[in-house]
């Protein structure tokens, strides 16, 4: 009686761990997919803004509009209350005998997962030139 009973407690041991090891990968593979999403909006919100600004020379950063997207200015880039987010930053730089002249972009796109709220961010240049980086 005694071995049949150490047997069940030793399986259940092993089946508790294996449930719980299940669980924690089943939670680590929902939580990277949902950021892997979120990563995704970001950049097409990104490539979204590039070609509206791709050889804009006379457009304003500030008139920049995106449905369900929403822009928020660079000092309170990311901003916490809204869920996908950009900034754009003109960019005058003289590197040299060089100038490059463009536009920041910044995207921040907000998720929650397992452990929280969470966000990803991403910055991307657009050459007022057309070509873009």
């Amino acid at each position: 009686m005694v071995e049949v009973l150490a047997a069940v407690v030793i399986l259940a041991i092993v089946v508790t761990a294996v449930v719980t090891s299940i669980s924690f990968s089943q939670r680590t593979i929902l939580s990277e997919s949902t950021q892997s999403d979120a990563a995704a909006q970001a950049q097409n919100i990104a490539d979204t803004l590039m070609e509206k600004l791709h050889g804009a020379d006379k457009i304003n950063p500030d008139d920049l509009e995106m449905d369900g997207v929403q822009q928020v200015d660079s000092g309170d880039f990311p901003n916490p209350e809204y869920d996908r987010q950009f900034t754009v930053t003109a960019v005058d730089d003289e590197q040299g005998d060089v100038t490059v002249s463009g536009y920041r972009i910044k995207t921040a796109v907000y998720f929650t997962d397992s452990t929280g709220r969470k966000c990803v961010q991403m910055t991307a240049f657009a050459a007022k030139d057309g070509d873009a980086g």
